[in-house]
């Protein structure tokens, strides 16, 4: 883990224009999570969020706070599913921390939120364009604010209950 980009602390803007960086800040910020994700997302690309690093990331903040909490919004559950297999698994394993839905419709935009302090930001059809921050505590609770209108219109996935997402 890089010790420049510290959650809660390091309050500079970064802006990411390859994939390679965008998977590494993304795994940075999962890392320092320590009760809360949010992540929204059209499909979960596999490279991001069924990697081993990632997956071990959700699975230390569930471990370490059992107060803690990761929600999802895909806007394709079968595709994410595929995509991301290990999430779903730990869904499964774990429905009252990890809940997955699907949004109502597609966005052209896609964010990790942790701890509604730091995050990784990134406008659907800019390439691998993204800004990052450690640390803009209003910025994520402006994203977690969008999260949650679209979260409370989305339907829970009609598979849910034999997941028990």
């Amino acid at each position: 883990m890089d010790t420049e980009h510290i959650l809660g602390k390091s309050d500079s803007a970064i802006q990411v224009t390859d994939f390679a960086r965008c998977q590494s800040l993304i795994n940075e910020l999962v890392q320092q999570a320590t009760s809360s994700l949010h992540i929204f997302d059209i499909n979960l690309s596999t490279e991001l969020f069924n990697s081993t690093i990632f997956i071990e990331a959700l699975r230390h903040l569930l471990s370490s706070n059992s107060h803690s909490s990761i929600d999802v919004l895909v806007a394709d559950t079968e595709r994410s599913r595929r995509n991301a297999p290990q999430l779903f698994q730990l869904a499964r394993r774990s429905p009252s921390h990890v809940q997955i839905r699907q949004s109502d419709r597609a966005y052209h935009h896609a964010f990790v939120v942790a701890d509604t302090t730091g995050y990784l930001d990134h406008r659907m059809g800019t390439g691998h364009e993204a800004e990052v921050n450690f640390n803009h505590p209003a910025q994520a609770r402006s994203l977690v604010g969008f999260f949650k209108d679209v979260w409370n219109r989305s339907p829970v996935p009609a598979d849910a209950q034999g997941l028990n997402l």
